[in-house]
């Protein structure tokens, strides 16, 4: 019990730094395999694709590094570009973090795939219950099942908690 304690104010500490009401930047880069993929032809030309993936994020000496990361979502694509709309969710031992997200999905002449949008922090438990957030996202897709997202933003963290005596 100790060490779960010990292990989630280590994570408070990390997020909070010396001011608990002040934003401060984090970000990283995860890399996400597409567990699930079901794709629905709309009109010609057209498809509605829902996805499921998960990954792994890196953000060395921050709360969400190591973090387990899951994403459901779902792209609209018109000829190789659309929305994509989704809630990302990163999970450590300390706790989760959901964040619902919107974005565009782009491919160029070559067939190289690429998406940007912006996130918000809509939930979070345990360590990170309280944190609040926004921040954007670059993702490039080593095929149609792979990518890579390099994240990042502004965080306020949850407000301290009284010791537990």
């Amino acid at each position: 019990m100790l060490r779960a304690w010990t292990r989630s104010s280590t994570a408070l500490t990390l997020i909070a730094g010396a001011t608990a009401a002040a934003a401060m930047p984090m970000g990283g880069t995860f890399t996400m395999h597409y567990d699930n993929q079901t794709m629905q032809p709309i009109a010609p030309g057209q498809m509605r694709i829902e996805e499921r993936g998960s990954g792994l994020n890196k953000s060395p000496g921050q709360p969400f590094d190591n973090a387990q990361v899951t994403i459901v979502e779902t792209v609209t694509m018109d000829r190789g570009q659309g929305p994509v709309k989704g809630t990302i969710t990163f999970s450590t031992p300390d706790g989760t973090s959901t964040s619902p997200y919107t974005g565009r999905v782009n491919t160029d002449a070559q067939g190289r795939m690429t998406a940007t949008g912006t996130f918000k922090v809509g939930k979070a438990t345990g360590a990170f219950a309280g944190l609040k957030g926004t921040g954007a996202f670059t993702t490039v897709f080593a095929s149609p099942t792979d990518q890579t997202t390099a994240w990042s933003g502004a965080f306020t963290p949850p407000p301290a908690r009284a010791a537990r005596r």
